[in-house]
């Protein structure tokens, strides 16, 4: 009885999962793509289209190809995270099967928060048979450290330029009380026991155990601190990005604006949960560029190079990734 009773929960969680794979990949994307050409036509209208297409005109195109080899560069050191934090839960996979559904995961990135990321778990599950229970810490992981990483960046040009640390400092008060609670295991484990004896989230208590035993591996001191590293180099690159594609309008500024002004907008942009920090992040990113005196169509332009050449690219990439994945196996697998 109890087989069968684990078989239905399996099939109604696979269900599901289905129905939440299938609306974030054929409606979730396409908001996201409606909502980016709204924010990039306000930014347009905010700065004169007519300047801002004078800029384009003479923008390199050197830059944009910069901006994607170095994005790129940059997803190795974020697959580098990902199997990092695999091998610290003792999960082994094929290199194969890591690659293509890490890769295939960045086509979430434009799901609030990038939220929808956690469907690498899933996937890993079809490819691997690995339980989404075990990994989806790691994608929560993910997360949390690419917002650390972020915001150490950032903080780099709020202590060298003298800028308010007020969101920098709202996210390290949450990340610390978070990690504190996470790692105070003994009233976690008693929170665990105590909801077995919660109707409907009892029948979930040993995958949610599970969970959290994951998650208090992967934000002990060292993973963390490994983790972080990772990032730190990874987003750093964008900003790096962020600095050429400047140089691509004829800007000369310091690096450091560069790698500033794209984490503390990419910051904004995830706290704000907005599917893929629309609006916000563009809004941080234009806003701040303008306070180093650079000109209002640059400043949209280089924003709007920069977000083209991370967060679409990002998005377009997990999507040839994953068909080309469905292409040659023949999988079912639904994105």
């Amino acid at each position: 009885m109890s087989e069968y009773r684990d078989g239905e929960q399996a099939e109604a969680s696979d269900g599901r999962t289905g129905r939440i794979r299938r609306l974030v990949s054929e409606h979730g994307v396409w908001v996201t793509a409606v909502l980016t050409v709204v924010v990039f036509a306000a930014l347009f209208v905010l700065a004169d289209a007519g300047q801002v297409i004078e800029a384009f005109a003479r923008f390199e195109l050197w830059a944009f190809g910069a901006v994607i080899a170095l994005t790129t560069v940059g997803y190795g050191f974020r697959f580098a995270k990902w199997e990092f934090y695999l091998r610290e839960l003792d999960i082994r996979v094929p290199l194969k099967t890591s690659l293509t559904v890490f890769f295939s995961g960045l086509m979430m990135v434009v799901t609030p928060g990038k939220a929808g990321e956690v469907w690498k778990a899933w996937l890993l599950r079809d490819e691997a048979g690995v339980p989404a229970s075990r990994t989806t810490s790691v994608v929560g992981a993910e997360r949390i450290t690419d917002l650390l990483s972020l915001s150490l960046l950032a903080a780099l040009g709020v202590v060298a330029y003298g800028r308010s640390p007020a969101v920098l400092v709202g996210v390290a008060v949450v990340f610390a009380l978070g990690i504190g609670l996470l790692q105070w295991r003994a009233g976690c484990l008693r929170l665990l026991a105590w909801a077995e004896s919660v109707p409907i989230i009892g029948e979930y208590a040993e995958a949610l155990e599970t969970l959290y035993e994951s998650t208090y591996r992967l934000f002990r001191l060292r993973p963390l601190s490994v983790a972080t590293l990772l990032g730190v180099v990874a987003w750093g690159l964008e900003g790096v990005a962020l600095w050429l594609t400047l140089r691509g309008f004829g800007v000369e500024t310091s690096l450091l604006v560069g790698v500033f002004v794209f984490a503390l907008g990419s910051v904004v942009g995830a706290v704000s949960m907005l599917p893929g920090g629309l609006g916000a992040a563009e809004a941080s990113m234009a806003g701040v560029l303008l306070t180093f005196g650079i000109t209002e169509p640059i400043a949209v332009g280089a924003t709007m190079v920069i977000r083209v050449g991370t967060l679409w690219y990002a998005a377009v990439l997990g999507f040839v990734v994953f068909s080309a994945h469905k292409l040659l196996t023949g999988s079912s697998t639904e994105a």
